[in-house]
């Protein structure tokens, strides 16, 4: 069954980045908790544990950018992106996964980071989670109207053969090796013209993941820009 992406769902995607940043903090302490929920309660990321149940790093600054979306103040999803024109994941946590190689970097390639949707808000265990492909294609259509060309993650090798169906030019930029006892390669995902409608075919999608999608830059902002979906 398609599951609908047309304004006026319960859940909105919401952006903060430079521009609302300092306006935003209530928002991000949420993000900041579901992080926790996610990546340390369920997934066991035990060097991210912290006693205030909040995920937060040296790169959670007014430089990145937070995708989520949201049902009221419950988030459904999330993502945060990095420029790679600074200190990122990639350059200063784990460069070793490289193995002595280089990865693409500059103004046009964020990294892709704490991608994650609520298990407990999945409706079908069994199916696809839509809540997860909301959050790729929010994330997919954003790409161009930032002027991106695509993105550096870290992932599960199985995790190629998903990214490719879902219309990414996927390009490992290592073999898989084991960090804190996960497999892992780096990655390079380049975005295409076919990557969103493949997105929503692999997710079962109908519509946009955003009500007004910008074709520029965004402007200036005092608060989050939230999109129906």
């Amino acid at each position: 069954m398609p599951y609908p992406l047309s304004p006026g769902g319960a859940d909105m995607i919401t952006v903060v980045d430079s521009a609302n940043y300092h306006q935003s903090a209530h928002l991000l302490d949420v993000m900041y908790q579901f992080r926790h929920r996610v990546f340390v309660e369920i997934m066991k990321w035990e060097a991210c544990r912290r006693p205030d149940g909040r995920d937060i790093d040296q790169f959670d600054g007014p430089d990145c950018i937070h995708v989520a979306a949201l049902d009221g103040e419950a988030v459904l999803s999330y993502s945060r992106l990095l420029p790679t024109t600074r200190p990122h994941l990639q350059s200063h946590v784990y460069p070793e996964l490289l193995q002595g190689r280089t990865a693409p970097t500059g103004p046009h390639i964020l990294e892709w980071t704490r991608c994650a949707a609520a298990p407990w808000r999945r409706p079908n265990s069994l199916a696809a989670d839509p809540n997860a492909g909301r959050q790729f294609l929010a994330v997919t259509e954003m790409t161009p109207a930032l002027g991106l060309t695509g993105y550096l993650a870290q992932v599960h090798p199985t995790m190629i053969t998903k990214l490719t169906t879902m219309g990414w030019d996927v390009e490992p930029l290592a073999l898989p090796t084991r960090y804190d006892g996960h497999l892992v390669v780096p990655i390079h995902m380049i975005w295409t013209p076919e990557t969103a409608d493949a997105t929503r075919r692999a997710f079962g999608l109908t519509g946009t993941a955003y009500d007004v999608l910008p074709h520029t830059l965004p402007a200036p902002r005092s608060h989050p820009t939230h999109y129906a979906s």
